[in-house]
């Protein structure tokens, strides 16, 4: 059975159960999985309407509104959803990249931080992290994050990028083109004109 007869098997039981949070929430899911982000976010909010505080009903609904651009409306979801679930590692990582998206540095900082506090052995707060500190322009404290993950995340091309950013920056292109290099073998999409500016260095 494929995705499309998978979503058609559950409309029909979302629709002979409607008053039903399990059913609606499984619907939302699928339509999020075949990337119908629409209507996954009206059946997320039939979710929240029979049950306030779902939690992945909360965070997917967050996901779905910052993918789409409504940044506003998705700090409010994932806001909403710490003050039930404070301790929401999704909620404050996704937070912190909201308030990166709206300019707002210094509180993405904050939740990236809380994040790493949650779930330390995850990479991913401390690359979002890093990307903060070099749009600040603080390539050292970027780099010293960046390291961090790489214990966590050896085989993670986005941290060999970042760390090529921050060593160029920080005046060692050979280190630069060492990382940028190694990001290329990982299958990272590597910026041509940021290749270019590291051999010309």
């Amino acid at each position: 059975m494929n995705l499309e007869e998978i979503i058609k098997v559950l409309e029909k039981e979302a629709m002979e159960n409607p008053h039903a949070v399990w059913a609606q929430h499984r619907l939302a899911v699928a339509y999020y999985n075949a990337g119908k982000f629409q209507e996954a976010k009206e059946t997320l909010k039939k979710v929240l309407k029979l049950d306030p505080h779902h939690y992945e009903a909360m965070v997917n609904l967050g996901i779905i509104l910052a993918q789409e651009g409504e940044l506003e409306e998705a700090k409010k979801a994932f806001t909403f959803t710490l003050k039930f679930y404070p301790n929401s590692f999704e909620a404050w990582n996704n937070l912190g990249l909201v308030e990166f998206q709206l300019g707002n540095l210094d509180n993405a900082i904050e939740c990236y931080q809380k994040a790493m506090e949650l779930k330390p052995d995850n990479p991913s707060p401390y690359i979002n992290l890093s990307t903060v500190y070099i749009e600040k322009g603080d390539f050292d404290t970027a780099k010293n994050v960046l390291l961090k993950a790489l214990e966590l995340d050896p085989q993670n091309g986005v941290i060999y990028n970042n760390l090529a950013v921050c060593y160029f920056y920080l005046g060692d292109k050979t280190l630069a083109q060492d990382y940028l290099r190694k990001a290329k073998e990982l299958g990272y999409p590597v910026h041509p004109e940021f290749e270019r500016m590291c051999h010309e260095a």
